[in-house]
């Protein structure tokens, strides 16, 4: 696969793939652990940015660079940030995407949130501060200035990045949307799920699972489970 892409080896290529797009400064080849629990299924393939720049001008990037590499069926998950990204890349692709699954983040309508704008002004201990508070870094980097130092210039990129993500109306789009949330996430509240309502022609479906922001560290079953799902229910003719 291309730089961009990464996934496990030995995956079958017939299998439907997913799109894993990840938080601000996270890095989605993690979601690869969690092909063992979906082998048989889908293969998962981890979506590495390329350097930041607008967030449209990243989407392009991403849409095309998926729509030239593959032509079965596929699915986007993204958490957080990269549930935003996985969105309007999936506006970009119109029908050919299957679903999307959208973990940690409010309708996109609400972007930027106030808090992301306010995220995106800090740096060095204010920003590590900001981002222990909802479990946004390990302990062993919190506790790390020099760990601090090589990881947090990545993140507030990011939060610049989504910072300047101006949503512009459009067309529904025509595939499902899985939502999937911590239920003591402090930055998703139920009320800032309602307008993912109108971005799809069939009402989203909504998972709540035990945790905060970062529920599937300890329960990844809440988005293998949603994943296995959605791909087993796909219709014939896709796979």
């Amino acid at each position: 696969m291309e730089p961009w892409f990464d996934m496990a080896r030995a995956v079958p290529s017939e299998w439907p793939r997913t799109y894993c797009f990840a938080h601000a400064g996270g890095r989605a080849q993690a979601f690869i652990e969690w092909q063992e629990a979906l082998a048989g299924v889908t293969a998962l393939v981890a979506v590495t940015l390329p350097e930041r720049t607008e967030i449209e001008t990243v989407c392009d990037q991403v849409a095309e660079r998926i729509a030239a590499h593959h032509t079965g069926p596929f699915l986007l998950f993204g958490h957080s940030l990269g549930a935003l990204v996985a969105f309007e890349v999936g506006r970009r692709l119109g029908d050919r995407p299957a679903h999307l699954i959208a973990s940690g983040c409010v309708a996109p309508a609400l972007h930027p949130t106030a808090r992301m704008v306010e995220v995106a002004g800090l740096d060095g201990q204010s920003l590590t501060e900001a981002l222990a508070l909802y479990g946004g870094l390990r302990p062993e980097i919190v506790a790390d200035p020099e760990l601090q130092e090589f990881i947090l210039p990545d993140v507030r990129a990011d939060f610049i990045m989504v910072s300047g993500y101006r949503y512009r109306p459009a067309p529904a789009l025509p595939f499902g949307i899985s939502l999937i949330n911590g239920a003591d996430d402090p930055l998703v509240h139920r009320d800032d799920l309602a307008d993912w309502s109108s971005e799809c022609v069939v009402k989203p479906e909504t998972h709540w699972s035990e945790g905060g922001h970062f529920y599937f560290e300890r329960h990844p079953e809440a988005v293998t489970d949603v994943i296995r799902r959605v791909v087993e229910e796909l219709p014939v003719e896709l796979i």
